[in-house]
C-alpha cells in the first residue's frame, strides 16, 4: 500500500514538473532561464546562403525566457530563411558590460571560435544618468576595441524601458521619478543611438518596439508582473527584432511561437519589430 501511495505521488511530482515546463517546449532548442552550454544553431539547408555566428553578453533582459534560443527557433522554423544562425550567450544577473569583459570568459570563448556579431547588452537604465552615460560610453569602446582583432562587430542592444505603472516612475528614490514610459523609451533611443553613433555599432531597437506594440489595445502582456522583466511574449518580440536584424526577414512566415502567444499576437509582434 505505501509502495502504491509514493508511486502515484511520484507521478503526480513528475507530472506537475513536466507541466511546469510546457512554456519552454515547442522549439528547436527547450527555453532556459540559464546558458546553454552549447552552440546553439539554426541548422543548414539546402538553401542556406550564410553562416552568421552570435554571441550575446548581457544580463536578465537577454537570459529570462532565453531570447537567444528563440532567436535560434525562430530561424530554424521560416522556411525562406536562407542564413543558418549559430548563437551562443554569456550573461550573468545584474551584469554590467565592464564586468562582461573583464571578469567572464566572453573573450576567451570568442578567442577560440570565430565569431561574426557580439550583442552589447548594457545595464538596463544606464543611458538615464551622466555617471552611468560615461560608464557605458567606457565599456563599450573597450568592447569594440577588443573585438577589432577578432574580426567581430559589436552591436548594440536597445534596452527597453520599464511599464507604466512601474515603481521608478513613482518613489523618489529611483532614478526614472516623475518620468514616464514614453519618456523614458525616447531616453534609451536617443542613448543608445548617440552611442552607437560616436562609436560606430549598429543599433537593434528593441525599446523602439516594446513601445510601439504596447500602444496597441490587443498586443499581449510584454512584462513580467514587475513591470521590469520581459514576459514570454516581450522577449518574442525582442528575438523578433534580431531576427531582422540578422536576415532581413521578418519572422512572419515562422511556424515558431513561445508558449502562450496567439497567431494574432504573434502578427502584431512582427509588425511592431519592424516599424
Amino acid at each position: 500500500m505505501l509502495r502504491t501511495v509514493l508511486v502515484i505521488a511520484l507521478v503526480i511530482a513528475l507530472g506537475f514538473l513536466g507541466w511546469l515546463q510546457l512554456p519552454r517546449l515547442g522549439g528547436h532548442y527547450m527555453l532556459r532561464e540559464s546558458d546553454h552550454s552549447e552552440i546553439m544553431t539554426s541548422g543548414e539547408t539546402a538553401q542556406t546562403k550564410k553562416n552568421v555566428t552570435i554571441l550575446f553578453v548581457g544580463n536578465s533582459f537577454t537570459f529570462v525566457n532565453d531570447l537567444p534560443a528563440m532567436l535560434v527557433n525562430i530561424a530554424a522554423a521560416d522556411p525562406g530563411n536562407t542564413t543558418q544562425l549559430a548563437v551562443k550567450a554569456i550573461t550573468y544577473p545584474d551584469a554590467h558590460l565592464g564586468a562582461l569583459l573583464s571578469q567572464s570568459d566572453a573573450l576567451a570563448w570568442l578567442g577560440a571560435h570565430p565569431t561574426d556579431y557580439v550583442v552589447l547588452q548594457e545595464h538596463s537604465g544606464w543611458y538615464a544618468l551622466p555617471q552611468w552615460v560615461d560608464e557605458a560610453r567606457g565599456s563599450a569602446k573597450a568592447w569594440r576595441d577588443a573585438l577589432l582583432p577578432l574580426k567581430a562587430r559589436p552591436v548594440l542592444f536597445e534596452s527597453w524601458a520599464d511599464a507604466t505603472g512601474s515603481n521608478i516612475y513613482t518613489d523618489p528614490t529611483f532614478y526614472a521619478y516623475g518620468r514616464t514610459f514614453r519618456e523614458l523609451t525616447l531616453d534609451a533611443e536617443s542613448g543608445t543611438g548617440a552611442l552607437a553613433q560616436e562609436l560606430g555599432m549598429p543599433v537593434v531597437k528593441v525599446a523602439r518596439a516594446f513601445y510601439r506594440a504596447a500602444q496597441s489595445s490587443r498586443a499581449p502582456d510584454l512584462f513580467q508582473p514587475d513591470l521590469h522583466h520581459p514576459s514570454q511574449a516581450g522577449s518574442y518580440l525582442a528575438a523578433l527584432a534580431f531576427y531582422r536584424f540578422f536576415t532581413q526577414r521578418s519572422g512572419a512566415e515562422s511556424s515558431y511561437r513561445p508558449w502562450g502567444v496567439s497567431a494574432a499576437d504573434k502578427a502584431l509582434l512582427v509588425e511592431a519589430a519592424g516599424r
